[in-house]
C-alpha cells in the first residue's frame, strides 16, 4: 500500500467481502465521495491491538458503543486515523464537502437509531451464521466465544430463541418505523430521504441491505420487499456498494 494512501481498514473473512453493516457505511461514503481507497482486511482478534498501535484511542462512551475497538477505521491520505462510521463521515464531509452528506440538515441521527433497532432485532437470525463459513477459522472462534460472553448465550442458542420467525415478529415495528420515515421527509418522488438528494442518513440504511446481501439473501429479498420505498432504496444505492 501506497505510504499516503487512504485506507479502509474492514473485518477479514473469507470472501474479502464487507458483511458487516458498520464497515459498510464507510465504504458507501468513500465511494459516495468518489475517494479512491485501499482495503486492509483485518481479524476480529487483530482489530484491538491493530489499531492501538496504530495510536487510534478507543471508542468513546456513549449510547452505540459496543466494545473499544471497532472497524471501520480510517487512514486518511494526511496520515491521521479515525475510527467509528459516524467520525469517519465527519472526517470525510470537513475534507470533501462535495456531494454533501448534508450532516447538518439531514436525519442521520434519526436514521441511525431506527436502523439500530431494526438490527438489534434481526441479529439473532444472523450473527451465528458469520462463523459457518463467513469468518476465517481463527475469526470465527474469537467471534462466537466473544458474543456468547457478551450475550451470556451462544449464537446457535440466540438463533434457536430469537431467531426465525421471532425475529421477523420482532423487527415489524421498526420496518413501519423505517418506512414512515422514508415516506414522511421526501420533497420529491426521488428514492432517498430527501427525495432526490441523498444523504447519509441514506448510506445508514443502505448498509443494512448490502450487509444482508453477503449474509443472507432470503433477508435482504424479504427486507426490500416490505415496501416499494425500501426496494428503490436499495437499487439506488448500489451505485455506491464496491
Amino acid at each position: 500500500m501506497s505510504g499516503n494512501a487512504t485506507i479502509l481498514y474492514d473485518i477479514a473473512n473469507n470472501a474479502n467481502l464487507t458483511f458487516s453493516p458498520n464497515p459498510w457505511k464507510s465504504r458507501l461514503a468513500l465511494n459516495f465521495k468518489a475517494v479512491p481507497f485501499e482495503t486492509e482486511w483485518v481479524e476480529y482478534p487483530d482489530l484491538e491491538p491493530k489499531f492501538k498501535a496504530l495510536g487510534i484511542p478507543p471508542n468513546p462512551e456513549g449510547p452505540y458503543k459496543f466494545t473499544d475497538y471497532t472497524s471501520p477505521a480510517v487512514r486518511f491520505a494526511d496520515g491521521t486515523y479515525v475510527m467509528d462510521s459516524q467520525a469517519i463521515a465527519e472526517k470525510l464531509e470537513a475534507l470533501y464537502p462535495e456531494p454533501s452528506f448534508h450532516l447538518e440538515s439531514g436525519p442521520h441521527d434519526e436514521a441511525a437509531a431506527i436502523m439500530q433497532e431494526l438490527m438489534w432485532s434481526l441479529f439473532p437470525d444472523l450473527l451465528h451464521l458469520l462463523p459457518k463459513g463467513i469468518l476465517s477459522e481463527r475469526s470465527a472462534v474469537w467471534f462466537a466465544e466473544d458474543r456468547k460472553r457478551r450475550f451470556g448465550i451462544s449464537l446457535d442458542d440466540l438463533a434457536a430463541a430469537k431467531g426465525g420467525e421471532v425475529a421477523w415478529e420482532a423487527a415489524q415495528p421498526h420496518m413501519a418505523t423505517l418506512k414512515t420515515f422514508l415516506t414522511s421527509r421526501k420533497k420529491d418522488e426521488g428514492p432517498f430521504i430527501m427525495g432526490s438528494t441523498p444523504s447519509y442518513g441514506d448510506l445508514i440504511i443502505i448498509a443494512l441491505f448490502q450487509s444482508l446481501d453477503v449474509v443472507k439473501k432470503e433477508s435482504l429479498a424479504r427486507l426490500v420487499g416490505y415496501c416499494s420505498e425500501f426496494e428503490k432504496l436499495h437499487e439506488a444505492g448500489k451505485q455506491w456498494a464496491r
